[in-house]
């Protein structure tokens, strides 16, 4: 497995970063959310066993094709311009890391490839990680204190300016790394204290390779390898697999690394990952053979119909995945606060979930916090107190009227005269998605809004460009709230694609990140999360279900709602033996 620790991905790209915690400093939660899961077959009882369900021992042999809805942008799940949550799906059997999450949300050592990693001292804050004298790259090089090293230089812009990391969050902080026991010991001195230390070097890029091709002690040289990892397809691998073969569009093969060193050997001969953009096109595939699993953005057609396979066991489930809308603020008319909370104010999420989700997911509910999801020791509802989300016309009409806009409710205007037009962004082929912006787009005729539909084939490179005005997606989490929030809500975190400038929000943000009291965290967050809110620059929308499908003889693959996905336990993957 590993945590895209710390950092948010795209799930489907589209994806986010919510901590959980009882393990994390940082105190997001100690359960995970299970109202309105459901299993089936040998998936049954993952709402009440998460991290043990379908258990089994497995037999030598065989193919396994797990299906991604998206294409692989890049192979560098450090960076913020390519990183999606299939890419780390695929990269998971590949990159070693310090930490892992767990189907029941938490944070643990990642106990292939660590001895230990431990807070060792408080003042100053000390991190002390013991790799496994074992633990090495497929060519037999160690995974050693260079990795780490190369690890925190790609992602502090100060030792990387033009690196382009997915999250910074820690990094920055870092004061020394000190390597020993022939750098199989790593000792990191932090400057000020960092609640989610855990969620720092989740993944390890190998750093003689990098050295093979840039010169990883410069900035311009780091830039160099961190961007050569991203275009190039892995040859190497410090995991249970590695990849033999890549179709661009089409497939991913991986097959067994011979110099995997970690306690559970891959039983399966090939494991393949399916490239199929088309929803539509899923459950056939499940059907006819050609997958052997998939785990979707769903949707009730696609519930209904896979519910129906023979041999199919399925797990409807939460996580820490929320759907939302952002505003791009760069464009000159969501600069005026005033449109953006009347837009939201005319949104109706209870409709939006009646007509989407709310069809095949019992029990769900409005998302109220941009930070935490319902089932978090810190989840408050700071949006239902607002305006936002509710539906409200008439009141949206009297904010627009009383910011001195024109035309309200018939052909709106600005206050100077720009017809108020844009588009509303969305993964091509997710109908959930393509369903909410038709709704809202009706929603917003009220008031005099012309908004088209805009499907787009490369969320990641929409978002990273802006080519938005209005954009729905999920951010997909890790056990971190605060090196989540950090990139995701902070200007420069790599994870504000809409351009959000909100100094006070940071501030609390970061002061969150220097404390070890989850109630302090806890209570800082909310403060943050009580300006973004007014800021209206995004709209939750709903915790997102997640949808597993699987053929019902291979043994242990399950759930796991975080951003590293079902194959965080990937080398555990195979035919039942009996």
């Amino acid at each position: 497995m590993r945590v895209h620790r710390g950092k948010a991905v795209l799930a489907g790209i589209a994806a986010i970063a919510l901590g959980l915690t009882a393990c994390s400093s940082s105190g997001g939660g100690g359960s995970s959310n299970t109202s309105g899961t459901h299993g089936t077959g040998i998936l049954a009882d993952c709402g009440k066993n998460p991290n043990t369900c379908n258990t089994g021992d497995t037999k030598p042999g065989g193919t396994f094709t797990y299906t991604l809805e998206k294409v692989v942008y890049g192979w560098n799940v450090n960076s913020a311009n390519t990183s999606t949550f299939e890419q780390v799906e695929i990269m998971d059997g590949l990159l070693p890391g310090a930490f892992t999450a767990t189907p029941d949300l938490k944070p643990v050592p990642f106990a292939d490839y660590m001895d230990s990693a431990e807070e060792t001292s408080t003042s100053p804050q000390t991190l002390v990680y013991k790799i496994k004298q074992d633990a090495v790259w497929s060519d037999g090089k160690p995974i050693d204190a260079t990795d780490f090293q190369y690890q925190w230089d790609v992602s502090d812009l100060t030792r990387c300016p033009k690196c382009a990391p997915a999250s910074t969050a820690g990094y920055s902080d870092i004061k020394s790394l000190t390597p020993s026991d022939n750098g199989k010991t790593v000792t990191v001195v932090m400057s000020k204290p960092f609640a989610d230390w855990q969620s720092m070097f989740g993944t390890l890029y190998p750093a003689h390779i990098a050295a093979e091709h840039g010169d990883i002690n410069t900035p311009a040289g780091r830039a160099s390898t961190f961007n050569w990892f991203d275009t190039t397809v892995p040859t190497w691998s410090g995991g249970p697999y590695k990849i033999v073969d890549y179709k661009k569009d089409t497939s991913v093969t991986e097959v067994p690394n011979p110099n995997w060193f970690g306690a559970t050997k891959p039983s399966l001969d090939k494991l393949i990952f399916r490239i199929i953009t088309d929803q539509n096109q899923e459950p056939p595939a499940l059907q006819n053979g050609d997958v052997n699993a998939l785990y979707a953005q769903p949707n009730q057609d696609m519930v209904t119909k896979v519910n129906g396979f023979n041999g199919i066991s399925t797990y409807l489930g939460k996580g820490l995945n929320w759907e939302h809308f952002d505003f791009n603020e760069a464009n000159p008319l969501f600069k005026d606060k005033n449109l953006r909370t009347a837009i939201f104010t005319a949104i109706d999420r209870q409709a939006i979930i009646d007509r989407t989700v709310g069809l095949f997911v019992p029990g769900i509910t409005t998302l109220g916090n941009h930070i935490y999801v319902p089932g978090q020791a810190g989840y408050t509802d700071n949006i239902s107190g607002t305006t936002q989300g509710s539906g409200d016309i008439a009141k949206a009409k009297d904010i627009l009227t009383k910011a001195g806009y024109k035309g309200v409710g018939t052909s709106l205007t600005t206050p100077t005269g720009t017809p108020v037009k844009f588009n509303c962004t969305f993964t091509t082929g997710n109908t959930l998605r393509q369903a909410t912006c038709t709704l809202v787009a009706s929603e917003l005729k009220h008031l005099g809004i012309t908004m088209t539909l805009n499907p787009t084939d490369d969320l990641g490179g929409s978002l990273q460009d802006g080519k938005f005005d209005l954009i729905i997606f999920a951010w997909v989490g890790t056990p971190f709230v605060v090196a989540g929030a950090q990139q995701i809500w902070e200007l420069k975190g790599g994870g504000d694609y809409g351009k959000n400038d909100d100094p006070q929000a940071e501030a609390l943000i970061n002061q969150a990140a220097t404390q070890t009291d989850p109630g302090k965290v806890q209570d800082l967050m909310n403060q943050a999360d009580q300006k973004i809110t007014a800021d209206a620059y995004s709209l939750p929308l709903f915790q997102k279900p997640t949808y597993l499908a699987t053929i019902s003889t291979v043994a242990n693959i399950r759930d796991n709602a975080t951003s590293v996905g079902p194959p965080y336990n990937v080398s555990q993957w195979g035919y039942k033996a009996s």
